[in-house]
């Protein structure tokens, strides 16, 4: 397989040096700009051509942008538009560095388009070997077992949100679907008590608990599903390693019951991460090999069509109005655009996701 390593030469000599040996280690062929001499056309017709002559393109983004070429853009940025279109992408982001504006704004741009592309983080020339290491070698198993249907994930996503809960008791459900399909998980698996017991505590004494303490906690196994629930609060995980995370969409009151403020914005926001934030560590843990390269999230709010949304601002301003509405529906469900995301996004964009598909809900809901 050859790998084209795209980056600004300056400063990340050792880098691209460790992302060659990287590759190599693998047995791929690694291919850079100066690879491919001189060249009838322009210098950057030699360095496109290096990129659509590839089968993966590893781009390493640290503090400086680069020259700008007649397009405006950077030679590493026009790499990078031209790969995304072709082939898969691996982007790997040095931390710990003081990035110039206009490369600030291309790691936005890269962690905004995430459809296809491998997203890691390094600080040492050893830290980028591993990471890259990693990546094309998950880039491979998810290769061998066929081609990422991004349809076929968000079905299955839409398919596992659940039913419409009581009036009164208002749910929020984040499911991560992903792929490529494939069983991740042998029913003897499922059906073990250490993966029920594993689930059980992250998500109790996790760093973000979706589970109450202080509530009875059973498991069951129903089909080809893990199920840890609560009577307000759930986490399953099947097979094909899809899981679904449901939360209450209100605030409790100190004595337990449900406050009346209504859809409180920030509590909607936070309740989305701490799911994603789970889903991801949950597939960390049934498919330590990552097989399953990329994911689909799905957002529902279920059982709150009556309920009105405001800032905490808002409710503290105003805390003895209760909002309300008439005719809102019960079942609200909204995906990202594109809806197929790198599975790093769960670890390292949490927050924004859940940013976005608080927005999504939130105009649903307000319509």
């Amino acid at each position: 397989m050859k790998v084209f390593v795209s980056s600004v030469i300056g400063g990340l000599e050792p880098y691209r040096e460790a992302a060659t040996q990287a590759i190599r280690t693998l047995a791929h062929e690694p291919r850079m700009a100066e690879d491919y001499g001189a060249s009838p056309g322009s210098p950057q017709e030699t360095r496109l051509r290096g990129v659509r002559d590839a089968d993966a393109t590893v781009l390493l983004l640290g503090p400086r942008y680069g020259a700008r070429q007649e397009s405006g853009l950077s030679a590493t940025h026009e790499e990078y538009r031209e790969a995304r279109e072709r082939s898969p992408v691996l982007v790997f982001v040095q931390e710990n560095v003081e990035r110039e504006a206009a490369q600030d704004e291309f790691v936005r741009e890269v962690q905004d388009w995430t459809s296809g592309q491998y997203t890691a983080r390094f600080s040492t020339p050893d830290d980028l070997r591993v990471a890259v290491t990693r990546g094309l070698h998950q880039f491979e198993l998810s290769r061998a077992v066929g081609p990422i249907d991004e349809n076929e994930m968000l079905v299955r996503a839409q398919e596992r949100v659940p039913a419409v809960h009581a009036y009164g008791q208002a749910a929020l459900s984040v499911v991560v679907a992903g792929g490529p399909r494939q069983q991740v998980l042998r029913p003897a698996e499922l059906e073990a008590q250490s993966l029920s017991s594993t689930l059980m505590q992250e998500a109790l004494f996790g760093s973000t608990p979706i589970l109450d303490r202080a509530c009875g906690t059973d498991t069951k196994v129903e089909g080809n599903t893990l199920i840890v629930e609560q009577d307000q609060a759930s986490i399953s995980i099947d097979e094909l390693g899809t899981v679904v995370i449901t939360q209450p969409a209100m605030e409790a009151s100190s004595g337990g019951r449900w406050a009346s403020s209504g859809l409180i914005e920030e509590t909607i926001r936070d309740r989305l991460e701490y799911g994603l934030l789970f889903a991801g560590r949950a597939l960390d843990h049934v498919d330590q090999p990552k097989r399953l390269s990329d994911i689909v999230v799905v957002a529902a709010l279920l059982g709150g069509g009556y309920l009105g949304w405001r800032t905490r601002a808002e409710h503290m301003a105003d805390p003895n109005t209760v909002p309300g509405r008439i005719g809102g529906s019960n079942r609200v469900v909204v995906m990202l655009s594109p809806a197929r995301r790198n599975r790093a996004a769960l670890r390292f964009e949490a927050a924004t996701m859940a940013e976005d598909l608080m927005v999504l809900l939130r105009r649903e809901v307000q319509t």
